[in-house]
């Protein structure tokens, strides 16, 4: 008996200091250049020697603030972070480690700033003023002169050009027509099958660029440079069929997850996309015939 007591002292002490260290946050869904407040927190040994953290968590993601690292009470210590990104995407906030201890990775979304067109166009913060010094003023010298050289350079080339110019009739070549380009680049896209290679990040950037293409060029919406957000809105506002819909969304979504959560997917994935991404391609030729 006395030994089992002994046991479950033993137990209960080992729980009681058993050391914690966590890095939580209350939202996980943020806008651009918005700061998300995190909290690590550790509990355990009063010797314990905090992280020291650098000014980015990754290449993504840049620590705006540190406060001060507080003690709840003796053994319970935590630090309040300021989070940003200066990009729009899924963002995987990476573990913190010391010795034995790790947090769990957190996956963030920053997205777009919603435009409103009522008003005025203004910055997203006012800027600050800050008196020139004399590397910036050097620097401008510099860089003015350099202008200056290189715009005299063009003008004078252009002069020279103006003086020979030769008779000759200048041939032009005609456009290739847009629909004949996105098959081509589709099957070499295709036929290099990339993501086998470790390169999933540029097989989807390929494959989301020829999709954006068709629909710019199809249904007339801004695509190339929009976020897949605002994709989806401007074909939910011209009734696009559904089916077709959900079939974008799928592709622009899995590749997002690709390129900005460095998620890897399986090769059946990248198959399955280029086959959807077929199909859509092939709508154009059915209406044309029909």
């Amino acid at each position: 008996m006395k030994y089992r007591i002994i046991i479950i002292l033993s137990f209960f002490v080992h729980l009681t200091f058993a050391e914690k260290l966590n890095f939580t946050t209350d939202s996980t869904t943020y806008l651009i250049g918005q700061q998300a407040k995190f909290k690590l927190y550790f509990e355990g040994k009063e010797d314990f020697n905090w992280p020291t953290l650098a000014d980015t968590l990754s290449k993504d993601l840049e620590i705006v603030e540190f406060s001060k690292i507080d003690t709840i009470e003796p053994g319970k210590y935590e630090q309040i972070l300021f989070i940003t990104a200066w990009d729009t995407g899924y963002f995987i906030v990476p573990p913190i480690q010391f010795g034995n201890l790790q947090t769990a990775p957190v996956l963030l979304r920053f997205n777009t700033i919603p435009l409103d067109h009522t008003e005025d166009i203004k910055p997203i913060n006012n800027q600050m003023n800050t008196p020139w010094i004399f590397d910036e003023l050097s620097n401008l010298f510099f860089a003015s002169l350099s202008g200056i050289l290189i715009l005299s350079g063009i003008i004078a080339f252009i002069i020279f050009q103006l003086k020979n110019k030769s008779s000759k009739l200048e041939t032009t070549i005609p456009p290739r027509p847009v629909m004949d380009v996105l098959w081509e680049r589709y099957y070499a896209l295709a036929k290099s099958k990339i993501w086998k290679n470790g390169k999933e990040k540029e097989f989807q950037s390929e494959l989301s660029l020829i999709l954006r293409g068709f629909l710019e060029f199809k249904h007339k919406v801004k695509a190339l440079e929009e976020t897949t957000e605002n994709i989806i809105i401007q074909l939910n506002s011209i009734g696009i069929d559904k089916k077709f819909r959900d079939e974008v969304i799928h592709i622009l979504n899995f590749s997002d997850m690709v390129k900005f959560a460095k998620q890897k997917g399986v090769y059946h994935q990248h198959e399955n996309a280029l086959n959807i991404l077929k199909k859509i391609l092939e709508t154009h030729n059915l209406e044309f015939v029909g």
